[in-house]
């Protein structure tokens, strides 16, 4: 498992932390291993264009032809 320190944390932060740690009765240490755990499984949003990218290659469907499904649903709709 890595290390890592980090410096200059502002008080008010380090304050917030502690109680938040303290009322998940964990350390201040582990609840920001959970916070950097929790973070580090969001799909940015440079992740998703990118899949969605990936995986409309080859497909055929354009964008025009995304816009024009939208505009005919939402037509249903009314």
């Amino acid at each position: 498992m890595a290390d890592l320190e980090l410096h200059d944390v502002p008080e008010d932060v380090m304050a917030r932390l502690r109680l938040r740690a303290q009322k998940n009765h964990t350390t201040v240490e582990g609840f920001a291993k959970h916070l950097l755990e929790q973070d580090s499984k969001r799909i940015t949003v440079e992740e998703a264009i990118e899949r969605s990218r990936e995986n409309s290659r080859g497909s055929g469907v354009t964008a025009d032809d995304v816009l024009t499904a939208i505009e005919e649903s939402r037509a249903h709709r009314q």
